[in-house]
């Protein structure tokens, strides 16, 4: 699958990356370190699957999400952070996302999300479940 990957780290972009392509055999085909950077790209369209953190400079996750989805409403975006305790689901779905993965479970659980959501589904764990409103 083509995956673009949102996220303010550096690093974590380029460890999530090299595990996506080398581990899961997916193609990353972009990656930007804000929200306002992934909305300056040529190639969003392309994307199967969008790996977007929520708390970033300049631009979060939330609106970026919301920005986006309301361009090309199609889009598969997964939220992944490490700043879950506040996150709700109706705010998650209500911005767009499809599904949401802890980055302290990301190399576990980031392949299932990303089939389930690119089928179809939806990809939220029970503790994210479980809170559905702020």
């Amino acid at each position: 699958m083509k995956i673009i990957i949102v996220d303010d780290n550096y690093y974590f972009r380029k460890d999530l990356k090299f595990y996506l392509e080398s581990k899961l055999n997916h193609k990353v085909i972009g990656e930007a370190g804000s929200g306002e950077e992934f909305m300056e790209m040529k190639n969003i369209h392309e994307a199967d699957i969008i790996l977007m953190d929520i708390v970033m400079v300049k631009m979060d996750g939330f609106t970026t999400s919301k920005k986006i989805t309301y361009q090309l409403p199609t889009l598969k975006i997964i939220a992944i952070t490490m700043h879950f305790e506040n996150i709700f689901l109706l705010r998650l779905m209500e911005s767009g996302f499809k599904g949401f993965v802890n980055k302290t479970e990301i190399f576990s659980k980031i392949d299932l999300a990303i089939h389930e959501v690119y089928n179809g589904n939806l990809f939220f764990p029970d503790d994210i479940l479980s809170r559905i409103t702020e």
